[in-house]
């Protein structure tokens, strides 16, 4: 299990691929990250937004990986004209297009997760290559405003692709010796959460729990990510083993294994592990329960 508090989590830099990839000058704080024996690999990031010169924009582009957004606070646009409005929840699936987008005001929370390579984090993509990886990218092309522009070898022809996802390509080439390839999109676009519009219902004494989602990116029965939230008044909320679950607290009381947690407490619950939480006051708690493949 992990455990972040955001009021204990000192912010860090954008790391040096985010720093040549994405003009970007905001204050992050790293939370959550794991990548799992499963194929799993996610991380929870919590972003403050500047304004003015520091404004971040990102061109119209798409990922492998899987993609969640939730508005701590202020408005978080997405594309021209549409935004996640504070409290709210955008899923962004596999392959789906989204943006151009401006990012300059509020504080948001950003969840990225794949399998096998949709998602690269840690030892296996950026310890590894990362260094060598954005050499052989700059040496045949540029990077400019948030896109990698070279010459697409096929056709002779000049190829735009967003940054992040040109490296991503170059990473796991030089991984796998396989070409990356960001899936046709199963949904159109991103998918617009209202949590405040759906009800509670009583599962037991001190506990309810609501849904508002369940997405299939990935083939089979348990494929899906889910969303819930639950309201725990003394009862106990159980995280079963089967599946990864990542929670986060809106208010404070919260406990797990008798230590008490103040507000905007992040738990990350892996598959194989199971957990308990329990409360010494009512407390909301928003759920996301990650696919699993097998």
């Amino acid at each position: 299990m992990q455990i972040a508090v955001v009021s204990e989590v000192a912010p860090d830099v954008r790391n040096r691929a985010g720093q040549d990839l994405r003009q970007a000058k905001t204050i992050r704080q790293s939370l959550l990250a794991d990548d799992a024996a499963d194929g799993l690999t996610f991380t929870v990031n919590r972003t403050q937004w500047q304004s003015g010169e520091n404004t971040t924009t990102t061109p119209r582009h798409h990922h492998a990986f899987q993609q969640i957004r939730w508005a701590e606070t202020g408005r978080m646009n997405y594309e021209p004209g549409k935004y996640i409005e504070a409290g709210d929840i955008g899923y962004f699936p596999r392959g789906a297009w989204y943006g151009p987008q401006v990012r300059d005001e509020g504080i948001s929370i950003t969840f990225q997760f794949g399998f096998n390579g949709e998602k690269q984090h840690g030892s296996k993509f950026w310890d590894q290559y990362q260094e060598a990886a954005l050499a052989n990218l700059k040496a045949r092309g540029t990077f400019e405003d948030g896109l990698y522009i070279d010459t697409d070898p096929a056709t002779g022809e000049r190829r735009e692709r967003d940054s992040v996802d040109a490296l991503y390509a170059e990473q796991y080439l030089m991984h796998t010796g396989r070409e990356f390839v960001i899936p046709e999109p199963g949904y159109e676009a991103a998918i617009i959460l209202h949590p405040a519009a759906f009800e509670y219902y009583q599962v037991t004494d001190g506990l309810e729990l609501k849904h508002f989602g369940g997405y299939f990116d990935h083939a089979g029965p348990q494929g899906d990510v889910r969303f819930g939230m639950a309201r725990v008044s003394g009862g106990t909320l159980a995280c079963p083993e089967d599946r990864a679950h990542v929670l986060w607290s809106l208010g404070p009381g919260l406990v797990i294994d008798g230590q008490e947690y103040p507000e905007f407490t992040y738990v990350y619950s892996p598959r194989g592990e199971s957990a308990e939480l329990t409360s010494t006051a009512p407390v909301e708690l928003h759920m996301i329960t990650f696919p699993r493949l097998d």
